[in-house]
């Protein structure tokens, strides 16, 4: 997708940050509104999410050999990982996720934040392997 046309790494990181901040504060003001009552759905997502990405880096790195796909030295899934995890953690050592909390709809939005990153990574990834952009040869 976006991460195969050239230079354009820092646009696409770009785009991905921005789109990420507007889902983050979506779901951040309906929990903090009292639409949402129970996030932890959501949390226990961004946590799988987290662990299958991370799994997917590992097999990718130690498995690649000489073929290591580009698409994953591009994008910004580390981050987008590594984030996901550690806010969902902390998201569920909180046990009380009070609806109308300031703190807790911050931590909801930074969950939600890291969730969103990832879904926009992986999708990228998926669309970039289904057009045969992935490994060097």
């Amino acid at each position: 997708m976006c991460m195969n046309k050239g230079n354009n790494h820092f646009c696409c990181c770009i785009f991905n940050i921005i789109a990420s901040l507007i889902a983050a504060v979506g779901i951040a003001g309906v929990f903090y509104t009292g639409l949402i009552t129970s996030v932890t759905t959501l949390i226990y997502f961004s946590l799988v999410l987290g662990i299958l990405g991370l799994i997917y880096i590992l097999f990718t790195a130690f498995c690649g050999g000489r073929h290591q796909c580009n698409n994953l030295k591009d994008s910004c899934l580390t981050a987008g990982i590594v984030g996901s995890i550690v806010t969902s953690i902390f998201a569920l050592t909180i046990t009380a996720l009070t609806v109308g909390s300031l703190t807790v709809g911050i931590l909801i939005g930074a969950v939600a934040f890291f969730l969103v990153t990832n879904l926009i990574n992986f999708i990228n990834l998926i669309i970039s392997k289904l057009c045969g952009n992935c490994c060097e040869e």
